[in-house]
């Protein structure tokens, strides 16, 4: 199997490591008026955006399916199916808005790739696709970039999963994926930027489904994750890095349109989503901190939300959240935060999109939050879980 040199670690990252975290979300919060649950009872949640009108856009990365994932017809240990999707939020519900998208489990090791994130790129929505292809098990969805037309179907713009095999990284790491594995995508208004963790490329694609590669930043196997438009052009570009995490081995770099990369902020740790704020200061999710150089790896409920005050400096906004994923800012510059990554059992019904106050001033710890396992019990779209199993 392709994965077998890293499965043995990551499996145990997942099963160390999760107890904890559903033993947390089981817990009785003592509660925190700074955060309040926008939508709860998800299926894995990933990135979100907003429309002009308001409509608040959210992925959901699916459970995979049954279809065996292979990489030169051997079972590469993912299954597929069509079951990542859009959903929209109002008043704690969703409502499906795309469905029958792919999604890949690796089952062995709990992450699941589908669905994960959002952008306009003018008046059309676009969804970035990271479960498709045949080693994800759907050969017939690539990975890439999905136009959702107005009734609601989606079409291919940008099959990432041909130009990926096509175009390798230049290195190879032993987890890759053909397909790639597609993490973040931000709209400059006439491009669309991505990032691809496992191979390390920075790629754009226009509406009219050209793929360029930015900047290949393979070497050293960094994984880069979260993207966030540069004001003096290109893009800024966060690292998970590799396992086992190492605390403040992890930066921010920015890309210039022209492929130059530079270093913008270091000493971070676990970077899965970056944004800029409202006061023009660069956040990063941190997947979680005070990690072990040995099995389990990553601690469960140490996922922060960093603020940077220097080049190699920061000051934590938001503290003790269970491996959050992506982060952003709504108009009213309240923060945004997706969770969690990864979850036991599939994560079927365990996710959640918070918004929270950081006005003011003093860290906002998520242990005391009163965040409910559903707000909109009842409710077929209420719970996404099962409309991604559909």
């Amino acid at each position: 199997m392709r994965f077998a040199r890293v499965a043995c670690s990551v499996l145990a990252l997942v099963v160390a490591g999760l107890a904890s975290a559903a033993g947390a979300q089981e817990a009785t919060p003592t509660g925190s008026a700074a955060v309040t649950a926008v939508a709860a009872g998800f299926t894995n949640p990933r990135g979100f955006t907003w429309g002009t009108d308001g409509t608040l856009y959210l992925t959901l990365a699916g459970t995979g399916g049954d279809s065996a994932g292979t990489i030169d017809g051997v079972e590469d240990g993912i299954f597929g199916g069509p079951t990542a999707s859009v959903v929209t939020i109002d008043v704690g519900c969703a409502a499906p808005f795309v469905e029958g998208l792919p999604s890949g489990n690796w089952r062995d090791a709990g992450w699941i790739w589908g669905a994960h994130d959002v952008a306009f790129l003018g008046d059309d929505l676009y969804v970035l696709s990271a479960g498709g292809g045949t080693d994800f098990g759907n050969p017939d969805q690539p990975a890439g970039v999905y136009r959702v037309e107005a009734d609601g179907a989606t079409t291919v713009v940008a099959d990432f999963s041909a130009w990926s095999i096509d175009n390798p990284p230049l290195f190879v790491a032993p987890d890759y994926n053909p397909s790639g594995s597609l993490f973040d995508m931000e709209s400059d208004g006439e491009r669309l930027w991505i990032s691809e963790a496992v191979g390390g490329r920075i790629v754009t694609v226009t509406p009219q489904g050209g793929i360029a590669l930015v900047a290949d930043v393979s070497d050293g196997h960094p994984v880069p994750t979260g993207l966030a438009l540069a004001p003096e052009g290109g893009v800024y570009v966060g690292f998970l890095t590799a396992l086992p995490y190492v605390d403040e081995s992890s930066k921010v770099i920015h890309v210039a349109t022209d492929g130059t990369v530079t270093d913008v902020w270091t000493g971070l740790t676990a970077v899965n989503d970056i944004a800029v704020g409202p006061d023009g200061a660069l956040y990063a999710v941190e997947m979680a901190t005070g990690n072990s150089e040995d099995p389990p790896y990553a601690q469960p409920n140490t996922g922060r939300v960093v603020r940077m005050t220097g080049p190699d400096t920061l000051e934590a906004v938001v503290t003790d959240a269970g491996y959050p994923v992506y982060l952003g800012f709504d108009a009213d510059g309240a923060l945004y935060l997706s969770t969690p990554g990864f979850a036991p059992d599939d994560g079927v019904g365990q996710g959640a999109l918070l918004r929270i106050d950081i006005s003011g001033g003093e860290p906002v710890s998520l242990s005391g939050a009163d965040i409910p396992e559903d707000t909109c019990p009842g409710s077929d779209t209420g719970t996404p879980a099962a409309t991604a199993e559909s």
